[in-house]
């Protein structure tokens, strides 16, 4: 138990020494450039929620775009970033595996760290502003919301950590990434609610754990006044699928890396 301990101890320290790295490389040293860290998430979601309110008044009804847009695409930077950065994160930093404390899942764990840091920091300031001009309200069920983003993050972990093991495997990933991103984009369920979809394009959606966690996270928000549609057992069996095959593919591609 005390080597578990210690190990445990060793590999937080390694984490953390790898994220503040990170932002070190990404965003210099200097306050301004950490500053980034919370003003990219901001800047996308605040340019989102003012493109939806001119473009899409009529989709919800008498429901605010605005409001729909803070609470909705705030998710999509959650799974959307941690992907991005998984693409190739081994073979750029794999003179970092010379140190023997340093194993390749860390240097992914560092970098999914620092997203869901940024993408949930991002997500309470602009929430909390617009709260507190009366463009958002508090959520109908807290509890609810907190568990919806949880199981989008562990979705986005599933997802980000497969990406990154395929993109070592084969070099083809680099270019499909982006065509797989483009596809999730419009049927993540970030984008629209899907109570406005038909029954039998509902029904397909549903079958994609993001979108029935997106509408979890959502219901927590509005409550039963803004009908969702989610199969939670559903979903964590489908995640947990996920979750299982990332790892083993993780694993593969880590007896494939050789440290440069």
């Amino acid at each position: 138990m005390d080597k578990f301990s210690d190990a445990l101890k060793i590999q937080g320290r390694v984490i953390w020494a790898l994220t503040m790295r990170e932002i070190m490389t990404r965003f210099g040293r200097d306050n301004i450039g950490f500053l980034w860290l919370l003003a990219e998430p901001v800047m996308f979601v605040g340019g989102v929620t003012v493109l939806w309110s001119l473009e899409l008044k009529s989709i919800l009804g008498n429901f605010s775009i605005a409001e729909f847009s803070v609470v909705s695409y705030s998710t999509v930077l959650l799974w959307r970033n941690p992907s991005a950065r998984m693409v190739k994160a081994i073979e750029v930093n794999s003179s970092l595996l010379y140190h023997r404390a340093v194993r390749p899942f860390d240097i992914y764990l560092s970098r999914i760290f620092l997203e869901y840091i940024s993408g949930t920091a991002g997500f309470l300031i602009i929430y909390i502003a617009f709260t507190a001009v009366g463009i958002t309200h508090l959520p109908y069920d807290p509890l609810r919301m907190v568990l919806g983003w949880l199981l989008i993050a562990w979705f986005s972990f599933a997802f980000a950590i497969a990406t990154g093991a395929l993109s070592e495997l084969s070099d083809a990933m680099e270019k499909v990434w982006h065509v797989v991103l483009y596809f999730m984009m419009p049927v993540s369920g970030s984008f629209f609610p899907v109570n406005i979809a038909p029954d039998f394009i509902r029904n397909i959606l549903l079958y994609f754990p993001l979108v029935d966690a997106t509408e979890y996270f959502r219901s927590g928000y509005y409550g039963p006044s803004f009908p969702s549609y989610y199969n939670l057992p559903y979903t964590i069996a489908a995640i947990l699928f996920m979750t299982l095959l990332a790892l083993s593919l993780m694993a593969i591609a880590s007896r494939r890396i050789e440290p440069e």
